[in-house]
């Protein structure tokens, strides 16, 4: 028991005096390194995204689900680009997504290979 909370404490003293180091930004006092964090929170690999579509999470910004998904895209009506367009409308995905060549060149590989199973 007494090492339970000698660790404990021994986590939030040292959890106490990183979070300040954080906090405290740059040299202006702003949160400089923490502005983009939202970035990486937002972002959902390729991968992910079509599994997310596939399974109707985007079926109120106009993308079907299932077998209908998969049908859209082998008919060339949903393309990697719309549906990266449903993730950003859906606040799943950064605006800044819209025009990444890669990702959204590994979102159509992710709906090919979910049209090729």
């Amino acid at each position: 028991m007494k090492r339970l909370i000698i660790g404990s404490l021994s986590f939030l003293i040292l959890s106490g005096a990183t979070v300040p180091a954080v906090l405290a930004g740059n040299e202006n006092g702003t949160l400089g390194s923490l502005a983009h964090i939202s970035d990486y929170t937002n972002r959902i690999t390729p991968s992910n995204l079509v599994s997310l579509a596939y399974r109707g999470y985007f079926q109120q910004q106009g993308i079907p689900s299932y077998v209908t998904l998969v049908s859209a895209h082998q008919m060339g009506t949903i393309n990697a680009q719309e549906l990266v367009e449903a993730g950003v409308n859906a606040n799943r995905l950064s605006s800044q997504l819209l025009t990444d060549p890669s990702y959204l060149s590994a979102v159509e590989f992710a709906l090919e290979n979910l049209t090729s199973r």
